[in-house]
């Protein structure tokens, strides 16, 4: 497969940056910035699903409020939690990691995709708006440098409007038979991890292995 020069695209139709003071009901419960505080949301929006982003104050990761699109483009983006609203990001004490660490990689149709974590082992979560029904929650690796979360796109990870393909962990323990480097990895980071070229397609919401396997380091 010839290769692509990282680029960097934004799957949104609409990415709107938002500054906004703080609004009352949103503002973070363990720190209490001062009155001019400046809070960024982005507004991320196309004809099927709305998604308002700020990065939280007390904690790593963003803040989502999901909601569905209308024909009002400024009541879409309206930096305000609803009733309505499907909330993720909060750090919930009742959730199995106890926190939710996302940030936005891009919106395609009515599903929203995130990147995971607080190390660098990642997850790639898609997520159904606004219901907030996770489709998919997986590990994965990018190993360019491309980070899909800075809107960077290469042969490691890219993502148009029909599938996104990727680098996905597998559930197989990685062994030196099977694992290329297992000894070095062992030695420098102590994990590896065995990894499958797939692509996941927004239409079937389905993910699906090519049969190209690697091995890769983990922390």
């Amino acid at each position: 497969m010839p290769f692509h020069r990282p680029s960097r695209l934004r799957a949104a139709p609409v990415a709107i940056v938002i500054g906004l003071g703080l609004i009352a009901g949103l503002a973070p419960a363990l720190a209490e910035p001062a009155s001019d505080t400046t809070v960024a949301w982005h507004c991320y929006r196309n004809a099927a699903a709305t998604v308002l982003a700020t990065e939280k104050t007390d904690s790593v990761g963003s803040k989502l409020l999901l909601r569905k699109t209308t024909a009002d483009l400024k009541a879409d983006c309206a930096v305000e939690q609803r009733p309505s609203d499907r909330v993720l990001g909060e750090d919930d004490p009742n959730d199995a990691k106890g926190w939710s660490a996302y940030t936005v990689v891009g919106l395609v149709k009515n599903l929203l995709i995130l990147d995971e974590g607080t190390s660098p082992d990642r997850n790639l979560v898609i997520v159904e708006v606004p219901a907030g029904r996770k489709l998919l929650d997986v590990g994965y690796s990018v190993q360019d440098g491309c980070g899909p979360s800075s809107g960077c796109q290469s042969e490691e990870f890219r993502f148009d409007d029909k599938e996104l393909t990727f680098w996905r962990q597998l559930k197989d323990k990685p062994t030196p038979k099977n694992c290329p480097g297992y000894a070095g990895f062992m030695k420098t980071t102590g994990a590896a991890a065995l990894e499958e070229r797939s692509v996941f397609t927004f239409v079937t919401r389905k993910v699906e292995g090519s049969g190209t396997r690697r091995c890769t380091a983990r922390q």
